[in-house]
């Protein structure tokens, strides 16, 4: 599940050219947990998947597709 949200991130937030640091300032959470996040290293709460998917334009079930 979690190199899942972590491609689909990486691939929105890239798809936006948004960089790590863009993305976390804008959704309000820390730049190195944004590339924990990516790298399938960090486990989001729920309220911070629900910031990322504001940020990206994306409903939070996308991020958790495996599509």
């Amino acid at each position: 599940m979690r190199q899942e949200l972590a491609r689909n991130i990486r691939t929105l937030r890239k798809s936006k050219r948004l960089s790590q640091e863009q993305l976390a300032l804008e959704a309000d959470v820390d730049r190195t947990y944004v590339s924990q996040i990516e790298r399938a290293i960090g486990n989001p709460s729920l309220l911070v998947l629900c910031k990322l998917g504001v940020v990206l334009d994306v409903d939070i079930c996308l991020l958790l597709s495996a599509e």
